[in-house]
């Protein structure tokens, strides 16, 4: 079943073009991530699929809603975003910031009640972060910071997430725990994530789908380790890049000329 349709996007900033007639339909409880050099149009793409964007032409379909036709709230029910560099409010305990995920069904003016309680409650567990659950946001570790973020996303109770560069400022363990932690809510939750990554070889691990995108065109779209593999990778990243198969997964190493 397609989950996110993506139908002949575009969307453009003045005269440039950002995004040109892009089409996507992404199954539920995938993992779809965008790949592509620096200006490809990735955070474009994950932006106008969470709603953040006005696009010039086409549409984003969620759950066979149209997202351009919702207002902010509505939206917060389907899609929830992780974005590159979140802004964290000073002053607020963990368990506080990641509530706010539960905004969307009880609204600004209103309590969170019993159930908003048990989301958020279940949500802490899962990701470990009971006991930093009383810790003011401030003092959080990257990797701390970036599970709490993840937490209010997952707080929001939505079976699609958008994730911008996830593991942004982390180091390998904790890019590998983050994006752990994502599988096994695809996995156990029937997640659907669409995110991008620089790190080809994370990319190519943890997805089940690449999309190549540059200039703002699908160059190639498929199964990760088809899109790892392609000659279109290093035509379209200008260097020549090398796939290694380490103990079955492959790793994708940029080879000096």
């Amino acid at each position: 079943m397609s989950w996110v349709e993506v139908d002949h996007l575009s969307v453009k900033a003045g005269a440039a073009t950002l995004l040109s007639d892009v089409t996507l339909s992404i199954e539920a409880g995938t993992w779809c991530t965008i790949i592509g050099p620096n200006g490809a149009g990735k955070t474009t793409l994950v932006e106008a699929v969470a709603g953040l964007r006005r696009v010039a032409s086409g549409s984003v379909q969620i759950a066979g809603q149209a997202i351009g036709d919702l207002n902010e709230r509505e939206r917060a029910r389907l899609v929830s975003l992780v974005p590159q560099h979140p802004q964290v409010p000073a002053g607020m305990t963990v368990r506080d910031y990641v509530a706010l995920g539960r905004v969307a069904y009880h609204g600004v003016l209103r309590a969170p009640n019993a159930g908003d309680h048990q989301v958020v409650e279940s949500v802490l567990e899962r990701l470990s972060l009971e006991s930093f659950a009383q810790r003011d946001v401030a003092t959080l570790s990257g990797g701390e910071r970036q599970r709490m973020v993840l937490a209010r996303a997952l707080a929001q109770s939505t079976m699609v997430i958008v994730l911008d560069e996830p593991t942004t400022g982390l180091d390998l363990r904790h890019q590998m725990e983050l994006l752990e932690l994502l599988k096994t809510e695809v996995a156990d939750c029937g997640l659907t994530i669409i995110a991008t990554l620089h790190d080809l070889t994370l990319a190519g691990q943890f997805a089940d789908r690449l999309v190549l995108l540059d200039q703002g065109v699908v160059v190639v779209d498929g199964p990760a380790r088809d899109v790892v593999r392609s000659r279109e990778l290093s035509e379209h990243y200008g260097m020549n890049l090398r796939v290694i198969d380490v103990d079955g997964s492959d790793v994708i190493v940029p080879v000096r000329h």
